[in-house]
């Protein structure tokens, strides 16, 4: 996953504000020293001369987050990569890293490295625009992008020129929530408005342009007709074209009840027909078993004899044995066969251990003993097996005639009943399949008839239908005060009332609208428009990026002479300290040539010189002479 934790969420809204922090920004080259630059939570000011590097500053930010490349500069020669260090409101860290000359971006997080697309694809999560929709709470919505409903998905550009403001378009006289690009006018207000409200444009329907909705709305009657033409056709070749369509209804109930009898008679036939099966399965399951072990009594019975007929010749030998034993020991001393010796002269060579006829003859005796006990033993046992078998042979038989039995009675009495049965379901299938098909033709020629009704009627929508894009006055209530609440905290003159007018999509600032103002004042209420937006999402749980970059804001804004009492309004000194005390715990990044006042606490400043004292700009201060040197 690229997003982790903060990837994917829906339309639904989060109870707790989402957003990140831009920690850092940092170019590199091969041989070039690195310019960086350090940002904070809270008011973050960049100050200094002209042509020290902070409109750059933005460029360079609007480009890591998707925008165009930044314009050429003589200083930036050498420079490679751009890189961007985030931080979410969880605390983690994650660093987007591109090419000065554009493509895809590289994203560093939680050790992994992930390549993300430039472009927004709502498709494919893998791209800047959703990983910072994610950030920010707003991946996934839907926003229309023209007068018919036709919807997108919303990218991170749609939010770029609301929290990026430019030096040309802070004193433009369109409103803050427009770039000027006509196409792109619905989307714009689209966008506004799910910022105020939290609601997205998925529920919207896109409305077709008149003239092809009417060309649709023909085309679905010729559809519709030749559709009911064809239905009717195939009623008539059935042969029932006098038939309504309460009498093919009738007709389906009708077929529907013969279809439930025939199935529960052939239900409860085949229960009847589950008992006999289930005796004849149980008497071929006896049958098998008993055949089984009469089978293996068998084998053994033969066995048996076999070696009841080895113990009968072993007691033959034996006894032969014992006999010429007796006999050979009853007969005298006789000389040597061999060399002719008496006993006592006999040659050692002839002498041999040999038992004596006598022991053979009792150790014959011993073993006969033996063999005849293991004998009746084993007439015992045949004699056992014998009578098994028989007993088994009368069990085989009676399990042969309970299995031809139950066979029987389920091939005469079950099968042509069940035969029957099946047959009569068929039928009852057969009339209901004919029945509901006609009631289907039916079914379907009333409601082709309704839509041909439908479609023949006069064209009547229009794109008047849908709601409008724009902000009313009623929704931007809350945000016309959070506004004022800003310009209030920047003392700025004559403050009465703010209001929001629908026509303008912007705000009314006593009575006045904002674009009839001088340059100066646009770029303050610009400004104060942006922050306004900010602090009503935090207050109103709304999803935001949490952070905004103006540059230029009172560059051209000149203060007003003191009144007749002498009351000075100090409206460049209360900018500072309102937006450093109200936006402590969001990020606002200010690019101006004044310096803030001496005195301001709580804001991280940033002061470029231009000389030999101090950080001369942006970009390191060898690389701004070989740049002015160059120009």
């Amino acid at each position: 996953m690229v997003f982790g934790a903060l990837g994917g969420r829906g339309p639904a809204m989060s109870t707790t504000p989402l957003g990140f922090r831009l920690s850092s920004l940092t170019l590199v080259g091969p041989s070039v020293e690195a310019a960086s630059v350090a940002f904070r939570r809270g008011l973050n000011v960049v100050t200094g001369p002209s042509d020290t590097g902070k409109t750059f500053i933005a460029q360079c930010i609007n480009f890591l987050v998707g925008g165009d490349p930044p314009k050429a500069i003589p200083e930036a020669q050498g420079y490679e990569l751009a890189r961007l260090e985030l931080e979410t409101d969880e605390g983690e860290s994650l660093t987007l890293e591109r090419s000065l000359r554009g493509g895809a971006f590289r994203l560093f997080r939680g050790g992994e490295t992930t390549a993300l697309a430039p472009k927004h694809n709502a498709r494919d999560e893998k791209n800047v625009s959703r990983l910072l929709l994610a950030l920010s709470g707003l991946d996934g919505r839907m926003v229309r992008k023209n007068a018919r409903g036709t919807k997108r998905s919303m990218s991170f550009r749609d939010l770029a020129h609301v929290i990026l403001v430019g030096e040309e378009a802070i004193i433009a006289q369109r409103s803050p929530i427009l770039t000027g690009q006509h196409t792109g006018k619905t989307a714009e207000t689209a966008v506004f408005r799910l910022l105020l409200t939290g609601s997205d444009d998925s529920a919207i329907v896109e409305f077709d342009e008149p003239k092809v909705a009417k060309g649709k709305q023909a085309g679905k009657q010729e559809v519709l007709e030749a559709l009911l033409e064809q239905i009717t056709k195939d009623i008539d070749d059935l042969g029932l074209a006098e038939v309504t369509t309460d009498q093919a209804q009738a007709a389906l109930e009708e077929a529907n009840e013969a279809l439930a009898a025939a199935r529960s008679k052939l239900a409860a036939e085949r229960a009847s027909a589950s008992e006999i099966e289930d005796m004849r399965r149980s008497a071929w399951r006896a049958l098998w078993q008993t055949e089984s072990r009469a089978s293996a009594l068998g084998e053994l019975q033969v066995r048996f004899v076999l070696l009841q007929q080895q113990y009968e010749s072993d007691l033959g030998r034996l006894v032969a044995t014992g006999e010429a034993g007796v006999r050979l020991a009853q007969m005298t001393e006789e000389r040597c066969p061999v060399c002719g010796a008496v006993a006592e002269h006999h040659d050692r060579q002839h002498q041999e251990a040999h038992a004596a006829p006598a022991d053979v003859a009792a150790a014959c005796v011993a073993e006969a003993d033996k063999i005849q006990v293991l004998a009746r033993d084993l007439e015992v046992t045949i004699a056992k097996n014998l009578s098994e078998l028989e007993q088994l042979e009368a069990e085989r038989v009676e399990h042969q005639a309970q299995l031809q039995a139950a066979q029987a009675q389920l091939r005469e009495e079950m099968e042509p009943k069940l035969s029957a049965l099946v047959a009569e379901l068929q039928e009852a299938q057969g009339r209901h399949a004919e029945a509901s098909h006609l009631a289907e033709l039916y079914r379907r020629s009333d409601g082709l008839q309704e839509l041909l009704e439908e479609a023949r009627k006069p064209f009547g929508r229009s794109n008047d239908d849908l709601p409008s894009a724009a902000v009313g006055a009623d929704e931007a209530e809350r945000f016309s005060k959070a506004a004022e609440d800003v310009l209030r905290s920047w003392r700025f003159p004559g403050l009465a009332r703010v209001t929001f007018s629908e026509n303008d999509q912007d705000v009314v600032i006593s009575g006045r609208r904002r674009a009839s103002h001088g340059k100066g004042v646009r770029a303050l209420t610009h400004a104060a428009f942006t922050l306004a937006l900010l602090a009503y999402c935090r207050k109103e749980c709304r999803p935001h990026p949490g952070w905004v970059v103006i540059d230029s804001p009172l560059v051209v804004y000149r203060e007003p002479d003191a009144t007749e009492a002498g009351e000075q309004f100090k409206v460049k000194d209360a900018f500072y300290r309102s937006v450093a005390s109200t936006f402590a715990a969001d990020q606002v990044i200010i690019l101006e040539n004044e310096a803030p006042p001496a005195d301001l606490r709580g804001a991280n400043i940033i002061y470029f010189t231009k000389s030999e004292r101090g950080r001369y700009g942006f970009l390191p201060a060898s690389r701004s002479r070989e740049g002015e040197a160059q120009s």
